[in-house]
């Protein structure tokens, strides 16, 4: 049975969106990245006074946790890249936050480890804040 039509991959592929004030497609922007928070800054603060590349993965972290909706994930490839983490650098910030109590690690053998970020309580609170930093 003959189909209806042919997928040709050398046409390029443009989002549109419907411009509702004109009436026209419109080109739809690329959506831009961001982290979800809220992001105890506390948290932060330890990942920060860690050494290397540690800061970066945990800003991976973040972001992947974010995607994630709050459940474990495993780090890709595509989130240390583009947070300028190479493999061995990711391998020893995980190591490091995980000492730090910051991240749980669950591996397996052959597989990148599936994480869950530890979060303290009262690291969310309000209440937690000085008066300085109000």
């Amino acid at each position: 049975m003959p189909t209806a039509y042919t997928i040709d991959h050398d046409v390029p592929v443009r989002r549109l969106q419907l411009d509702p004030a004109s009436g026209v497609l419109a080109a739809a922007p690329l959506e831009k990245l961001f982290l979800r928070g809220p992001v105890p800054l506390e948290w932060l603060q330890r990942a920060a006074a860690l050494p290397g590349k540690t800061l970066n993965v945990a800003v991976a972290l973040w972001w992947r946790h974010g995607m994630a909706k709050g459940r474990p994930f495993k780090l890709t490839h595509a989130a240390l890249k583009y947070l300028n983490v190479e493999r061995d650098a990711a391998s020893t910030g995980l190591d490091r936050l995980e000492r730090a109590g910051l991240i749980k690690l669950e591996r397996r053998a052959g597989q990148r480890p599936i994480i869950s970020i530890v979060i303290r309580r009262g690291w969310l609170s309000w209440d937690g804040l000085s008066n300085k930093t109000r």
